[in-house]
């Protein structure tokens, strides 16, 4: 029963993470952040950030409690989004920090590491 409840445990991280990237994508969030969330051009890195921070930022954007440049460039997109997916987008942001891109994994692969035989 235990490793039936781990397993069942486990997809529902997995469909989270898919449900968010979808999200992501849907909504055009990679146009600014990048479409591995990494920021950019003035733009804000998400990747890693905790999912309560992401939630408290979204619903500020979303209720306009924020109020600057930025944010009324994200209100609109924010208004968009449910409360449920505010939090799917958010725990898949935050599950990004343990990824790397390929750019990342190579230079610490090939470059950094011992690539004698290449």
């Amino acid at each position: 029963m235990k490793k039936i409840f781990i397993v069942l445990f486990l997809l529902s991280l997995f469909s989270y993470a898919d449900l968010g990237e979808k999200l992501y994508t849907k909504h055009g969030c990679y146009g600014c952040h990048g479409s591995n969330a990494q920021g950019g051009n003035g733009f804000p890195k998400l990747a890693g950030k905790s999912s309560s921070y992401l939630i408290k930022k979204l619903q500020g954007y979303k209720y306009e409690k924020i109020n600057s440049n930025r944010a009324d460039m994200m209100k609109p997109f924010a208004k968009n989004l449910s409360q449920k997916e505010i939090e799917l987008l958010a725990k898949y942001l935050e599950s990004l920090k343990n990824k790397k891109s390929d750019e990342e994994r190579y230079y610490e692969e090939f470059i950094i590491g011992d690539s004698s035989g290449s």
